[in-house]
C-alpha cells in the first residue's frame, strides 16, 4: 500500500511549484471615461474587478516587484467658463487630478497624491521610491516621493509632455514633449535639463530597451520612430513606418512594446486599427496584425512573448493576440474607453 501512496504524494508535491509558475497573468487596464482600472482575466476572457481611481486615468506603470500600480489621473475635463456663473467647485479628492497608487493584491487605492490638472503618463525609479509624472497642461515633470505621498521636485520641459521613461540606472528620465517635437532628458537627482533631443512631429511614447542604452520614440504626427542614444542623451536615427493601412482618419502611432528578446517592436496605430511589427535594427516593418479593434492605444506583451494585448479605446475592448500566427484570438469587452494596459501576475 505504501509503495502505491507515496509516489502519488511526491508527484503532487513536485507538481505544486510548477502549477504556481503556470499561474496565468492578469491585465490591468486604465479606462479613461470610466474613471477606473479594470482587471481582466485574459484566459477567461472577462473583467474580474473594477477599481475606481479618479477622473480620466491615463498612463499606468507597474512597480518592479509587481505589488503596486501607479496611475496618472488627469482629473475632470475642464469646462469652458460661462458668463454670470460662479466657477465650478473643486472636484472631490477621489476624482481630483494626481497620482493614484493601487495595491495589486488588495485591488484598492492605497494612496493619492494631488497635483495640478492633466497628468498624462508615469514611470517609477528602479528602487520604487520616486514616481515621475508628466503634466501636459503645466508643461512639467513632477518627481513624487512615493513613501511620503508628496511632490518633492518638479521641472519645466517642452510643451505638452506625454510619455515618460526612467533609465535603468535611475539617473535620467526622458519625457516626450508632444507639442514641441522633442525629447527632454533630465538628471533625476537635480531635476535639471541634460539635453533636448529632436523627435518627429508629436512624439507620444518613450520606450527604453532593457539595458537602457537605447530609447524608441513613437511620433504621432507622422508615422516615424525616433531612436535616441540613452547613454549620451542624443539623437541617433529616425525612420518612417511604411505601408500603413489606408484609413480615415489616417493611422497614427500610439504606444509600443518590445519583445522579450528586444529584437522586435510592436506598435499600435490608433485609427489604423492594427499593430505593426518593426525590426528596429533594420528600421523596417516585418509584419502586421490587422483587425485589432477601434483605436488601439495601449499595448502589453506576456512575459513569454507569446501574447499581445491592446487597449482599444473606441471599441471598448481589449484584444488578445497570438504572436506566432499574428491573429486576434479574442476581444474582451472593457467599458469606459480603455487607454493603457499592463500585465501583472
Amino acid at each position: 500500500m505504501r509503495s502505491t501512496v507515496l509516489p502519488v504524494v511526491f508527484a503532487a508535491v513536485a507538481a505544486a511549484p510548477s502549477a504556481a509558475r503556470a499561474k496565468p497573468p492578469l491585465l490591468f487596464v486604465s479606462a479613461e471615461a470610466g474613471g477606473e482600472i479594470v482587471v481582466v482575466d485574459p484566459v477567461k476572457a472577462q473583467p474580474v474587478e473594477h477599481i475606481k481611481v479618479g477622473a480620466r486615468p491615463r498612463g499606468i506603470k507597474l512597480s518592479k516587484d509587481g505589488r503596486s500600480l501607479f496611475v496618472a489621473v488627469a482629473g475632470p475635463a475642464k469646462a469652458a467658463p460661462r458668463p454670470g456663473l460662479a466657477p465650478a467647485p473643486a472636484p472631490p479628492a477621489e476624482q481630483a487630478p494626481g497620482l493614484a497608487v493601487v495595491d495589486v493584491t488588495a485591488r484598492k487605492v492605497t494612496k493619492r497624491v494631488a497635483t495640478p490638472a492633466a497628468p498624462f503618463a508615469v514611470d517609477i525609479s528602479p528602487d520604487g521610491k520616486t514616481a515621475y509624472l508628466s503634466n501636459s497642461a503645466t508643461n512639467e515633470i513632477l518627481a513624487i516621493d512615493v513613501g511620503a505621498g508628496s511632490i518633492k521636485q518638479k521641472a519645466g520641459v517642452g510643451a505638452e509632455p506625454q510619455g515618460v521613461a526612467v533609465r535603468a540606472d535611475g539617473k535620467v528620465v526622458f519625457v516626450a514633449a508632444h507639442g514641441s517635437d522633442e525629447i527632454s532628458a533630465l538628471d533625476t537627482k537635480k531635476m535639471s535639463l541634460l539635453g533636448r533631443i529632436d523627435a518627429g512631429p508629436k512624439p507620444q511614447t518613450v520606450l527604453l530597451a532593457a539595458r537602457g542604452a537605447t530609447a524608441f520614440v513613437t511620433d504621432e504626427g507622422a508615422p516615424n520612430i525616433t531612436i535616441v542614444d540613452a547613454k549620451q542623451n542624443t539623437f541617433k536615427a529616425q525612420f518612417t513606418i511604411q505601408d500603413l493601412p489606408k484609413t480615415a482618419p489616417a493611422p497614427a502611432l500610439q504606444s509600443a512594446v518590445l519583445s522579450p528578446d528586444g529584437k522586435l517592436l510592436y506598435v499600435t496605430t490608433g485609427a489604423g486599427k492594427s499593430v505593426v511589427i518593426v525590426d528596429p535594427e533594420k528600421k523596417t516593418v516585418v509584419g502586421k496584425i490587422e483587425g485589432v479593434g477601434a483605436f488601439p492605444r495601449g499595448i502589453a506583451i506576456s512575459p513569454d512573448g507569446k501574447k499581445l494585448y491592446t487597449a482599444n479605446g473606441s471599441s471598448n475592448d481589449v484584444a488578445v493576440i497570438d504572436v506566432a500566427s499574428k491573429k486576434v484570438e479574442a476581444h474582451i469587452a472593457v467599458p469606459g474607453a480603455p487607454w493603457a494596459i499592463v500585465v501583472a501576475r
